[in-house]
């Protein structure tokens, strides 16, 4: 089922890719890189899980493992290191030692063979007749004490250049230990010398190589998919002084990297990927180097600086992943909200619904938008004739505070948003309408003053009709603009630049309520899905990067359960409600790919696998209204993805008409930043008389008043 569900989110995600075109000029540029892709060597039928790759002292010969068959397979190249020539000669099983295989390595000239895996973790030495030769005799000799207290899942093998010291790697630890041999090449005792750890770069730590001297360090992980390069200031030794240099990514031909090797002299390297269960192989322009043309090995700072270890860097990618799904969810549940407003109401004669007295929580938004004439047309809405027959108007705003805690930078997303919609009744359960929204949001990463400024607007189409057995369905699509102004801060050092943000999005909803009294509990099974298009774009300043374009795609499907009633009184009457949800995130992995404006030959990435799959939604709330001249509204909303990620917002507002005909508002919204407002508006003699007040709570906000007197000719 899950499957399902995702294949066919995935068709509606190109659907939208499609349309896209239609609604944005598409454009990207190709960041230029050393490493050139050449050829893959398919892999299945040997294995669906290939581990270490490593050759013979020609390159004539290849050998892989294979992590589900526990097996070690060997290769006969017809021309030297070239891959494509490659076809299997013979393949020994270690599974009397090995049922987890991760990866092989040999001594020089053949005759010796070590293995490890993640099932026994220690490594095991066997010994062949004829070397480079599975078919030769192969006996197994010794087993190495555990590692298991440097690393419970081995991942590689591999010698300094005499044998004297071998190298563990592993994806729990996210290390590299370094061990001293009693004999060169013989496991049979091991002293651990250090452990270094590459876990502010790689989160997944898997393949290794050394070049020529050891001197430089390749590492890939399987998460970020790009292989990261290090100087070592002394050869083969982790002690000394181990610079990150940086990072060449290899996303586009894999998307689950396992092992990095390279031939002998440099000049090609291969990735092992776990994703097409391939072998990919890239020529070097300048041996054993994957960043610069320069063949030099001296670099500007600039260029050799991973912009990825930034913490603000990582930071802005990743609210700027998170502000786009925000906006999505807002503008669907907006026209949810109006959509179940309009049943709990359907006996109503009028079902225009406002709150426009909502306080934004800054008053400068609030006053554009009080003088604006969006404003003007909403307030003298609510004269039925200012309506074409059959058609509704309804609004809602509101504001949240989104906090993402999951490292050690600190994000948060202060939003204020607006919704307007009409809609009309075909028939008694069947309505069609649109919805226009426009938003406001301030994001804040870290203490230093990188963050952006961002306004979104986007138009959505919606429709709810009914089903057989009491169900109905609704559907919705929109289209919508996201401008961001942005800044980061690097210690003294300013930068800043503009990208603009393209989405399409649209969700399917079917409900089947169930009615007892005056209550309802309504199940409902719910998909969302959503297509973000990112420009590219260059910041301003010193040390600027560049920003390729790229892709945010998301879906959301969820179940859910929904109650509310009405109780009548005498003179009023009582509207509780309330939801919880469940929902599986099938977000897709997004890679933000970017590179120096002073070196665009060095391309970094980003993948954004930060996402958690089950989110929680709750909401409760109560509509009270005494005759026609009081209205209470509340309640409470809730989103959870993690005890370190939610969004959590309140709305109270208070509306109350005087027998004179004047109105008075009150309001109280947000999160851990409450604003309020208070509103009165009187109609004399043609003339409209208004007085509003916001007032946002935190000590350095600024307090703001407006006095209006308009009228329309």
């Amino acid at each position: 089922m899950k499957k399902k569900i995702k294949n066919f989110l995935k068709k509606l995600i190109i659907i939208f890719k499609i349309n896209i075109l239609i609604f944005a000029s598409y454009t990207s540029s190709a960041n230029a890189a050393v490493p050139v892709f050449v050829d893959t060597f398919d892999l299945t039928g040997q294995t669906e899980a290939p581990g270490q790759l490593v050759f013979n002292n020609d390159g004539t010969k290849m050998f892989i493992v294979g992590y589900n068959v526990k097996k070690v397979f060997e290769y006969a190249l017809s021309t030297a290191y070239d891959v494509s020539t490659a076809s299997i000669t013979a393949n020994y099983s270690v599974s009397a030692k090995e049922t987890a295989l991760n990866a092989v390595a040999f001594n020089p000239d053949g005759t010796k063979m070590f293995i490890t895996g993640s099932a026994s973790d220690q490594i095991h030495q066997y010994s062949l007749s004829t070397g480079f030769d599975l078919s030769s005799t192969v006996t197994f000799v010794k087993s190495s004490v555990s590692i298991t207290t440097q690393e419970g899942n081995p991942e590689v093998i591999l010698f300094n250049d005499d044998g004297t010291k071998i190298y563990i790697t592993g994806r729990v630890s996210d290390a590299v230990h370094e061990y001293d041999l009693g004999s060169a090449y013989d496991v049979g005792s091991l002293t651990l010398v250090t452990s270094f750890s590459m876990s502010s770069e790689t989160n997944i730590t898997e393949g290794m190589s050394f070049n020529d001297d050891g001197t430089k360090l390749f590492m890939n992980d399987l998460q970020f998919d790009k292989v990261f390069q290090y100087s070592l200031s002394t050869a083969y030794s982790f002690e000394s002084t181990v610079t990150l240099e940086g990072s060449f990514s290899i996303a586009d031909q894999e998307s689950h990297s396992q092992y990095v090797a390279f031939n002998n002299d440099g000049t090609k390297m291969y990735i092992v990927g776990n994703n097409g269960d391939d072998i990919t192989e890239y020529s070097l322009s300048c041996a054993f180097h994957i960043l610069t043309t320069a063949c030099s090995s001296s670099s500007s700072s600039s260029s050799t600086s991973d912009p990825t270890s930034d913490s603000d860097v990582v930071g802005s990618i990743k609210t700027s992943t998170k502000l786009s799904k925000n906006i999505i969810t807002h503008s669907i549940n907006s026209i949810s909200n109006r959509l179940s407003f309009i049943r709990n109401n359907k006996s109503n004669e009028n079902l225009s619904n406002q709150n426009i007295n909502l306080d934004f929580g800054n008053p400068i938004f609030a006053s554009m938008y009080d003088a604006s004439p969006i404003s003007k047309k909403i307030n003298d809405s609510f004269s039925k004739n200012k309506l074409p027959d059959g058609w509704s108007m309804w609004n809602e705003g509101t504001i949240s505070l989104s906090k993402i805690l999951d490292d050690s930078t600190k994000k948060d997303i202060l939003s204020n948003r607006f919704t307007i919609g009409f809609d009309k009744k075909i028939n008694e359960n069947e309505i069609n309408g649109f919805a226009f929204q426009v938003g406001h949001s301030d994001i804040e990463v870290g203490k230093n003053g990188t963050g952006s400024d961002s306004l979104n607007y986007n138009f959505s189409i919606y429709r709810t009709r009914p089903l057989e057995n009491n169900n109905y369905i609704e559907s919705l699509f929109g289209i919508g603009l996201i401008k961001n102004d942005l800044t980061r801060v690097d210690g003294s050092n300013v930068l800043s630049g503009n990208r603009n943000d393209k989405q399409l999005f649209g969700s399917v909803n079917l409900n089947k309520p169930v009615k007892k009294n005056n209550y309802t509990l309504t199940p409902s099974a719910k998909i969302d899905f959503g297509y973000t298009f990112l420009d590219s774009f260059s910041e301003e300043g010193t040390n600027a990067l560049r920003f390729s374009s790229q892709e945010i795609e998301t879906g959301i499907a969820s179940l859910g359960l929904k109650f509310d009633g009405l109780t009548n009184f005498n003179n009023s009457k009582i509207k509780p409600f309330g939801s919880l949800e469940y929902g599986y995130d099938f977000t897709e992995i997004s890679t933000a790919r970017l590179s120096y404006i002073s070196d665009t030959s060095t391309s970094y990435s980003y993948n954004q696998n930060d996402n958690s799959n089950h989110v929680f939604t709750s909401k409760i709330g109560f509509d009270y209204s005494f005759k026609n001249n009081l209205n209470i509204f509340s309640n409470y909303n809730r989103s959870q993805r993690s005890s370190s990620n939610h969004t959590d917002s309140v709305n109270l507002s208070l509306n109350f008409k005087s027998k004179r005909e004047t109105e008075y508002a009150m309001s109280l919204g947000g999160s851990e930043d409450l604003s309020g407002g208070f509103n009165v508006a009187k109609n004399i003699n043609g003339f409209d008389l208004k007085f509003n007040v916001d007032q946002s709570f935190e000590n350095t906000s600024n307090k703001n008043a407006l006095v209006s007197l308009s009228t329309k000719y």
